[in-house]
């Protein structure tokens, strides 16, 4: 349908275009003017044909076709008039030209020795100015688009010469002449909104990509002035704090350079905030979200546990139950500064400031009063060493606060060392590398201040600082989301979602293991950012992780390698994290059934899906694969029979289900507890406390018992003795009716005793009965044997007991004599 429409919009518009050149563009064409038009197209034959022609084609298909034209131009004009949202672009160029033009006045003033903190700062601000111009420029990419398809259908319109007939009557003509007028205006009106919509996109398509080179050039002299820097960091570029500022270098008094730097910082926070409004928005409603997650979780352990037992499980969690808010800024700060990689000095100082402000709110309760007053020093160092980070310009007065500042950091890493060594908190095992990390920091940032190196030791104390100073921000962020992790399984231990099954002391060291190697990374990347080699560093990685090395004909990369091997080692790691969920992880039978195969095959679909994706991730052909595959093929010709036998026999056990997580079996000598099905063995707990690894072929071969595959009732059997001249029906009377009346002993099917056998001084009774569950077989039999004894006892009836058997012996030594066994024959 809708090819039919633009088919008939180009039809009629090849014939407006006819008239149109006719016809004054700024005058709306009435009904009138078109039909003298129209009379005199049909009248020329100038050209041997005339233009149009008279035909009996029914008006009713015309004046469809006018109508569906119609249509689609006021569709067009729509989108004409809401399709051009540049407002926020027009209103932000002079933001982005004020932001240009303080760093191009930076670069004009910069001396022989630029700071490094203030070719930072205009670095940062200048990547954030080309990612808006770039989204600006791929927006009115696609405004442009949208313009130049209208203006193909347009001048496809004014080229189709296909609609001719013109209706014959005279009533017929007029109808049609009307709705020819009215369409030749609203193709005129779109045809103009569109040259006005392309002159104005070109103009601010202009302005943009202007300002886009603009900016691009200024990062690469930003990026080169950076890179000069780097090679002579450690020269001397400031007086020795004994003299006085060497000629030339005395530079403006340290309040002016404080408040340049101030405004300076602020208008690129202005910027920031400008540009990357939607990711502010996001840090503060993940904060919002992950408070008020732990607030439901910690409702709902308090409405669906008894009060005591909600206590109890409270009282595992210290930090975020007492502090959700704090614990959830905590989080969302931490996170944005080990993340925010190419960001504002002062927004990231910001995230500081809010990390450290709630790590003391939370840890405040747990330390002690020296070693708290010393955490307060180290923020108070903190503070000082970020106001130093904005200064744009070296002045004397701030040599002289980095030399103090080192000297306090060298002392305050000693008392650190020092309490550490005496408390018995239970800190990381890597507390110690923090603090000599942060005292080797600040004694080499004393030695470089000492020598006139202020700009590199500005540097190097300000990382140790912070390294140290977020290092207990990162450790409190761990915890809290493994706190948060505990919390939502506990308050969801009895839904019917599958953290019901998450057993969380099974994966809380792993987890908490993962969670500390990511911590370690964004720790690392923390400090190479502070030190100003993080751009460095990462080039210098990529590009030996991306460049091809070959070994004979095969051509690889230490990327792909190292992706093929990530890959495959989160798939195992989810692998072995999914034996905890749906399956049996402890000592009790599972409250539902059936889920370990289901999650076997579950770990093998992960870990063939790992495969194929570290393949296709690495770059490794996949015929490569199908060589891999082949060499298996012929390893199991060789040896591997019994591998390949136990994986498919797992498979087997997966689809099959003879055997589920939880269920008893026997097989051989040996009965126990099924644990684990895994891919090439299965775990089984004997009653003795140990664990048998049974391989899975052993399990398809073998004759296994089952004895709670449907159900897990199970008939006990006892046998009692009674002495001869008891009334044998009053004896099945009394131990049936026994059964009967015992708790635990099913009513259907019913409980049996028969007589059974009679042997020297006693009658056997057998009784039969079932039980609810088989792991109470055990303690049942003798609860009931108890009561049988009794209700005998009672009933006087006698329980038979053994015999004493006599021994005769001869001592006649004739009778040893004649039955003495004769001499073996002489060889």
């Amino acid at each position: 349908m809708k090819v039919r429409l633009t088919s008939l919009l180009l039809l009629c518009l090849c014939h407006v275009a006819l008239l149109h050149a006719q016809t004054p563009a700024t005058k709306p064409l009435d009904s009138a003017t078109l039909s003298k038009i129209i009379s005199q197209q049909v009248k020329d034959s100038t050209s041997g044909k005339p233009k149009l022609h008279l035909s009996d084609t029914s008006v009713a298909v015309l004046i469809t076709r006018l109508e569906s034209y119609t249509l689609m131009l006021n569709e067009v004009m729509s989108i004409l008039k809401r399709g051009l949202d540049t407002t926020e672009i027009s209103e932000r160029l002079p933001l982005i030209d004020s932001s240009l033009n303080v760093v191009k006045r930076d670069i004009t003033a910069l001396g022989s020795t630029p700071n490094v903190m203030d070719l930072y700062t205009n670095r940062v601000l200048l990547v954030q100015l080309e990612w808006r111009l770039d989204n600006w420029q791929n927006q009115l990419f696609k405004y442009y688009d949208k313009l130049v398809n209208i203006t193909d259908t347009l001048q496809q319109l004014r080229r189709d010469t296909t609609m001719r007939d013109i209706p014959a009557e005279d009533e017929l003509r007029d109808i049609y002449v009307g709705q020819m007028a009215t369409l030749i205006n609203k193709w005129r009106q779109v045809d103009s909104a569109n040259k006005r919509n392309l002159l104005f996109l070109g103009l601010l398509q202009n302005k943009v990509a202007r300002r886009y080179l603009e900016s691009t050039n200024l990062l690469e002299d930003m990026d080169f002035q950076l890179s000069r820097y780097s090679t002579r960091m450690f020269n001397k570029d400031f007086s020795y704090l004994w003299e006085p500022p060497l000629p030339g270098k005395k530079g403006p008094k340290f309040p002016y350079v404080l408040r340049r730097s101030v405004a300076k910082n602020l208008h690129v926070l202005q910027i920031f905030f400008a540009i990357r409004r939607p990711m502010i928005t996001f840090w503060l409603l993940a904060a919002i979200a992950f408070a008020w997650w732990v607030i439901a979780n910690r409702r709902r352990i308090r409405r669906d546990h008894a009060e005591q037992e909600a206590e109890t499980i409270l009282q595992q969690i210290r930090y975020i139950i007492v502090h959700p808010v704090a614990g959830s800024l905590l989080l969302v700060s931490t996170f944005s500064a080990m993340l925010n990689i190419q960001y504002p000095i002062l927004f990231t100082e910001i995230t500081w400031g809010i990390a450290m402000v709630t790590a003391s709110i939370i840890v405040k309760k747990y330390l002690p009063g020296h070693l708290f007053r010393r955490w307060l020093l180290l923020i108070l160092l903190l503070v000082v060493y970020c106001v130093n980070n904005l200064l744009i310009q070296v002045t004397f007065t701030e040599q002289w606060g980095i030399f103090t500042g080192a000297i306090l950091g060298v002392i305050l890493g000693y008392y650190l060392l020092h309490s550490i060594e005496q408390t018995k908190l239970p800190l990381p095992k890597y507390a110690k590398h923090a603090v000599w990390i942060f005292m080797i920091m600040s004694a080499f940032s004393l030695l470089l201040v000492t020598l006139a190196r202020v700009t590199a030791a500005k540097i190097f104390g300000a990382a140790g600082v912070v390294s140290i100073a977020m290092s207990l921000a990162i450790v409190l962020t761990v915890e809290i989301l493994m706190e948060a992790i505990y919390l939502h399984v506990e308050a969801n231990k009895h839904s019917s979602t599958f953290v019901s099954f998450l057993d969380y002391q099974h994966i809380k060291s792993r987890l908490k293991s993962i969670l500390y190697v990511i911590a370690t990374v964004g720790y690392l990347v923390l400090i190479a950012r502070n030190l100003y080699i993080y751009d460095a560093l990462y080039e210098l990685v990529a590009d030996m992780l991306a460049a091809e090395r070959k070994i004979g004909s095969f051509t690889f990369s230490f990327g792909g390698v190292i992706v093929f091997l990530l890959i495959i080692w989160v798939s195992s790691v989810v692998s072995q994290l999914l034996t905890f969920l749906l399956g049996y992880t402890g000592n009790n039978v599972p409250t539902r059934k059936g889920w370990g195969s289901y999650m076997l095959l579950l770990r093998l679909a992960v870990l063939g899906a790992g495969v194929l994706l570290a393949f296709a991730a690495s770059g490794i052909p996949l015929d490569k694969l199908a060589i891999v595959v082949g060499a298996l093929g012929v390893g199991i010709g060789f040896g591997l029979q019994n591998i390949v036998n136990n994986l498919v026999s797992g498979i087997i056990l997966a689809f099959e289900k003879p055997i589920e997580v939880g269920d008893t079996i026997e097989l051989g000598t040996r009965t126990g507890v099924v644990k684990e099905i895994g891919i090439r063995s299965s775990r089984i707990s004997a009653g003795d406390g140990s664990e048998v690894i049974v391989p899975n072929g052993e399990l398809i071969a073998q004759q296994l018992v089952n004895w709670t595959l449907s159900s897990r009732s199970r008939r006990v059997d006892i046998s009692v003795g009674v002495t001869y001249g008891a009334d044998i029906n009053k004896v099945i009377q009394v131990m049936k009716q026994c059964l009967q009346q015992h708790e635990g002993v099913m009513t259907a099917p019913e409980p049996t005793v028969l007589l059974s056998n009679f042997r020297d001084g006693a009658m056997d009774f057998q009784a039969f009965f079932w039980i609810n569950d088989l792991g109470q077989a055990g303690s049942m039999k003798s609860a009931v044997l108890t009561a049988i004894y009794a209700s005998l006892q009672e009933a006087g009836i006698t329980i038979a007991h053994p015999t004493p058997q006599q021994v005769q012996i001869n001592m006649d030594p004739m009778f040893w004599q004649q039955h003495q066994p004769p001499p073996p024959p002489v060889a």
